[in-house]
């Protein structure tokens, strides 16, 4: 239908948002920029990053995104006022792919440090840190309605975990206000036996 030249280096993530309005893109050219689907135009430049993005995902009420950097950064703005409002120093490795949970109150992230996390954007901090995949972890994602998400890795797995996330009272990311955590933040940690997925525990 179209195209949109979109960056001065490899496009690395790209995604409409819930109303379809706008396309966020992620490259290694250590930007996100915000695309009005009709007009083919750039309406936002994000450049807070020094090394490649690549994740970049909208958040399920359409007014934030979030994007996971080579840097081991996770960031969030506010694309109506084009502000940071959330800012997580997130893993020992680069952040190869975020997701948000369908209530928007948590966000799943992979990284090439071998560990999937699971955050709380309300409160600031990491839920949980999951072990299970022998190297990188490339992909993340929630299932539609966030009972469960996958993973998977150089290690040629796929993993699928029961979440115990959903909440009956949705919560915008509007109320959270502005978020800094780094990786050594408190988390529970859980490991799935050697050879499959298994439900996500914590432990002490």
């Amino acid at each position: 239908m179209f195209s949109i030249n979109a960056h001065t280096n490899w496009v690395k993530s790209a995604q409409f948002s819930p109303d379809t309005r706008l396309i966020a893109s992620a490259s290694e050219d250590h930007t996100v920029k915000l695309w009005d689907v009709t007009t083919k135009g750039k309406i936002g430049d994000f450049t807070d990053f020094d090394e490649a993005v690549n994740s970049v995902k909208f958040h399920p009420d359409g007014t934030c995104i979030a994007a996971g950097s080579a840097n081991n950064r996770i960031k969030i703005w506010d694309i109506r006022s084009q502000r940071l409002i959330q800012h997580y120093d997130a893993h020992a490795g680069p952040v190869n792919e975020i997701s948000f949970h369908a209530n928007g109150r948590y966000l799943l992230s992979a990284s090439t440090d071998s560990t999937i996390k699971v955050w709380d954007l309300r409160q600031g901090y990491i839920m949980y840190t999951l072990y299970g995949h022998e190297g990188p972890a490339n992909t993340a994602d929630f299932s539609p309605s966030g009972d469960y998400f996958c993973t998977s890795g150089n290690d040629s797995v796929v993993m699928v975990w029961q979440s115990n996330l959903n909440d009956e009272n949705v919560e915008l990311i509007d109320d959270f206000g502005t978020k800094t955590a780094n990786s050594m933040a408190t988390g529970r940690q859980s490991r799935p036996a050697v050879g499959g997925a298994t439900e996500t525990r914590s432990v002490a």
